[in-house]
């Protein structure tokens, strides 16, 4: 049986036509977050379950040295294509899970958008030790969580998340610094995301 936790399972999603999640375009909340005081103008950056990498590929643009990653075949040969036409990009596949720094030098930056959601919901503290042992000192999470729930029920998949939950996970691992509502998420999207700025407590 595939599960989440499979390449084979995301793979399957992108060869039937599955993969809603793909935007086919930057993500409007980062080209908009791109113009925030609060944006890094520099450091290593990290894009975890980056996809087809239309994010990872914004920030290479804008002049990071990015790393996209993702394990499922059809996400990495897009990736690895879309890299070769950005110097500051590269595609990296492996399972994020065993990701540690022995694998890529530590990052400044983490963006996170969607692979949060898409992972299994027990795994979420597992994820954020990864965060913590590939950021640098200094380093921060530019997380954009979605879908959120405001006092509705929100099934998945992706699956949602709460204020209250990520508080209780985040606690005494990431201080939050910053939350920004975006004011340019798709349609389905608003009012569902924000985008929290963390450091490691």
């Amino acid at each position: 049986m595939l599960t989440q936790n499979l390449p084979e399972y995301w793979e399957n999603l992108y060869q039937t036509g599955k993969d809603a999640w793909e935007l086919g375009k930057v993500s409007p909340i980062l080209t908009e977050f791109f113009k925030h005081p609060s944006c890094p103008k520099k450091g290593r950056v990290l894009v975890p379950g980056a996809g087809r990498g239309f994010d990872a590929a914004a920030w290479a643009e804008r002049g990071h040295d990015t790393v996209a990653v993702d394990f499922a075949q059809t996400a990495f040969d897009t990736l690895t294509s879309v890299a070769s036409k950005h110097p500051k990009l590269s595609a990296l596949k492996i399972d994020l899970f065993e990701m540690n720094p022995k694998s890529t030098e530590p990052f400044d930056i983490v963006w996170e958008y969607g692979c949060f959601s898409a992972i299994h919901p027990g795994r979420r503290d597992e994820y954020f030790e990864v965060w913590e042992k590939m950021l640098s000192p200094g380093g921060i999470v530019i997380a954009a969580f979605f879908p959120m729930i405001r006092g509705t029920s929100l099934g998945g998949p992706p699956h949602p998340t709460s204020e209250g939950e990520l508080m209780a996970r985040l606690d005494g691992v990431f201080d939050i610094t910053e939350r920004i509502v975006p004011k340019k998420s798709m349609p389905d999207r608003v009012g569902k995301e924000e985008i929290w700025l963390l450091k490691k407590a």
